[in-house]
């Protein structure tokens, strides 16, 4: 049973959905109504070993769980705005730096703390659910439509190639490890592209090659994605060649990028891309069916991205 089967079955054994519910379970973020105003929530979890291992400072874990959550609620196209925290470990000096982590991401990105718990644990473990105030109604994965143009913002393969060198007992290339180590939510680039009325988005946490095919699945529509036009940096090239692996297909499978993979008709994107403060590039489109990689115009190896329940 990979992780997607787990949440149908929870999904499946919920009640009716209460009127305050805008956008249950199956997206970035959960969508609720408050009042006057909708808010997005979501929660993300680390775990040593599984997410991480000794190369990453209790402090980084601290601050990555912040980003992720983060990056979620970019994908919806709002406002980070509030957090709970809950964590552990073994001593309580690495919980307190572990949280120290949280507070530096809710300074760096404006989140405020509400909350929430630590404890004793076996294996250091953090928490965050995050709130997320919503300006434009909420951009979903189930919007995609045939003629749209797929788009991703910032590079992909840098978190990838710095989980190589971290797992290698490397601490450079300095960039790329601190991309997988402090990943940047693309907060601004999401809000942006609400505001323009793009129709589907996504971040990718699990991988180019999962996350394009939730969006596929939720929207009812296929893909065509060209592997050879991902946005992968010269750093990451040369450094992944030296590991004897392929940058490309690392970018569309490694995971961890955090940057949003958007849907929209071309001129949309196109704005995007003029007013964004981060680069945005066209690597496919979208289809009936199908999801089909390229490779500069030839058919690519299937491609698969993370299951958080597959054992390394």
């Amino acid at each position: 049973m990979n992780e997607f089967e787990v949440i149908a079955r929870i999904s499946g054994r919920l009640g009716e959905r209460p009127r305050e519910v805008v956008v249950p379970i199956g997206d970035d973020c959960a969508v609720v109504r408050l009042g006057e105003k909708d808010w997005v929530i979501a929660a993300d979890m680390l775990v040593y070993g599984h997410h991480f291992k000794k190369w990453a400072s209790p402090e980084d874990v601290g601050y990555k769980a912040v980003a992720v959550n983060a990056s979620d609620v970019a994908a919806m196209g709002a406002l980070p705005r509030f957090v709970l925290a809950s964590g552990g470990g073994r001593e309580a000096e690495t919980t307190l730096r572990c949280m120290e982590g949280v507070l530096e991401a809710c300074e760096e990105f404006g989140i405020y703390p509400l909350g929430g718990d630590t404890t004793s644990a076996d294996a250091l473990t953090v928490d965050v659910s995050i709130l997320g105030e919503l300006e434009e109604t909420p951009v979903l994965r189930s919007g995609a439509r045939v003629g749209d143009v797929l788009a991703v913002t910032g590079e992909l393969g840098a978190s990838a190639a710095g989980f190589l060198a971290l797992e290698d007992g490397r601490r450079s290339p300095e960039r790329l490890v601190r991309k997988h180590l402090r990943p940047e939510p693309r907060v601004a680039a999401g809000r942006l592209a609400a505001r323009l009325g793009v129709h589907a988005m996504i971040d990718l946490s699990d991988g180019l090659a999962s996350d394009v095919r939730h969006i596929c699945e939720r929207s009812g529509v296929g893909c065509r994605l060209d592997i050879g036009s991902l946005p992968v940096s010269e750093d990451v090239r040369e450094f992944v060649r030296s590991l004897g692996k392929d940058p490309e297909v690392l970018a569309a499978t490694g995971g961890e990028d955090y940057e949003l993979l958007i849907s929209a008709p071309e001129h949309l994107v196109d704005a995007l891309d003029t007013e964004s403060d981060v680069p945005v590039t066209v690597i496919g489109e979208v289809v009936e069916e199908g999801v089909t990689f390229l490779r500069n115009g030839e058919y690519a190896e299937e491609l698969s991205g993370w299951d958080h329940f597959r054992r390394s």
